[in-house]
């Protein structure tokens, strides 16, 4: 008897699976996959009735069919399906303003016995955009910039990385333009058309090429605006990345590797009138070669920090960062910032460490 239990436990559970599988397809398609081919992103909707025949010895009542996007529309019969019989599902897809190139849209169809899926597949042509679409951004007197942020992620020592920002004079006149920094990393190049003629487009190119042994490190941010015939444009160009070093050579298994003991320190709720409390974290070089410490640096006042131990952390040692809070020099209420640390690991080149506190009076 003992043995009996076990066996019906699983005996049951594998029929139980068995009918799980067979209700997966319960409504037999002739084909469950169709392709649109080549279609035009302005040519409108594209539509297709996949037919269906109820396989089962019950009725079936269709729930639900979603594409996954507002992009996909969907039509199906609201009455239940009897055994034998069949009906159709009819998808619509609208290639406005979807990306060029390929596109795949699994339906998922949700049924009173289970679910199942069909597919639509092509590829979409572009239309032609307005000069609106392309430069979105109003610069002012006519001017128009197609984006005005750009994060480079890290900038690795000893390369150079560029990009830019289209933008164009949509006018019949020329503009002058000059553009005017007002945060400054100092790393940054930057170059630009001093004037455009009318509907003329051009680029604003700029990029950081740090040398190889630079002893920048961490954060880079570059802020300026752009004046147009001398009056000031309403959005700033931002620029940032990380400064980091190259990480060509460190390719081994077996490199530096950090370690923190907390990625999250949380000093709670704390009387606006304490001066001041800490923390204390340590740092750990998990790897076999040393972990060099490049550059520690916080976004928010609110907290400091002090580093004790050496700046190159050797195989299996550790160091301690400290972090101070000052209640008393922080508004009331949540108060969050972060930490970041950067050092010569060259799988996580930066480390953050996020530090939260609640003042209250």
């Amino acid at each position: 008897m003992k043995r009996v239990l076990p066996i019906f436990i699983l005996f049951t559970f594998a029929l139980f699976a068995v009918s799980a599988v067979a209700q997966e397809h319960t409504l037999s398609f002739i084909s469950a996959r169709h392709d649109f081919g080549t279609i035009a992103e302005d040519g409108g909707a594209v539509c297709h009735s996949f037919g269906f025949t109820n396989g089962t010895d019950k009725p079936i009542v269709l729930l639900d069919v979603t594409g996954g996007c507002s992009c996909t529309k969907a039509t199906f019969p609201r009455q239940p399906i009897l055994p034998g019989k069949g009906g159709e599902i009819k998808i619509c897809f609208d290639p406005m303003n979807q990306p060029e190139g390929s596109f795949f849209r699994k339906i998922v169809i949700t049924t009173s016995v289970g679910r199942q899926t069909v597919a639509i597949a092509g590829s979409i042509t572009p239309r032609k955009k307005s000069t609106a679409e392309q430069y979105p951004l109003e610069l002012g007197q006519g001017v128009r910039i197609e984006v005005n942020y750009h994060s480079f992620g890290y900038v690795e020592h000893g390369r150079t990385i560029r990009s830019s920002f289209g933008i164009i004079n949509t006018t019949d006149k020329p503009i002058s333009l000059s553009v005017i920094p007002s945060v400054e990393s100092g790393q940054l190049s930057l170059s630009y058309p001093a004037t455009l003629a009318a509907h003329q487009s051009g680029v604003i190119d700029f990029g950081y090429a740090l040398a190889e042994g630079s002893n920048k490190y961490g954060s880079l941010q570059d802020v300026m605006y752009v004046d147009v015939n001398g009056t000031r444009s309403p959005y700033p160009l931002i620029i940032n990345g990380i400064a980091i070093d190259n990480r060509k050579n460190n390719t081994d298994k077996e490199w530096q590797k950090i370690q923190l003991s907390e990625n999250f320190i949380k000093f709670g709720t704390l009387k606006h009138s304490i001066s001041s409390v800490s923390r204390s974290i340590e740092i750990r070089n998990i790897g076999l070669e040393p972990l060099i410490i490049r550059h520690i640096e916080c976004d928010n006042k609110a907290f400091s920090f002090s580093f004790r131990g050496k700046s190159d952390i050797q195989s299996d040692q550790t160091a301690i960062l400290e972090v101070r809070f000052s209640p008393s020099n922080a508004d009331f209420g949540a108060v969050t910032g972060n930490i970041m640390i950067i050092t010569n690991d060259p799988q996580q080149p930066s480390k953050r460490l996020k530090v939260t506190a609640i003042v209250e009076k």
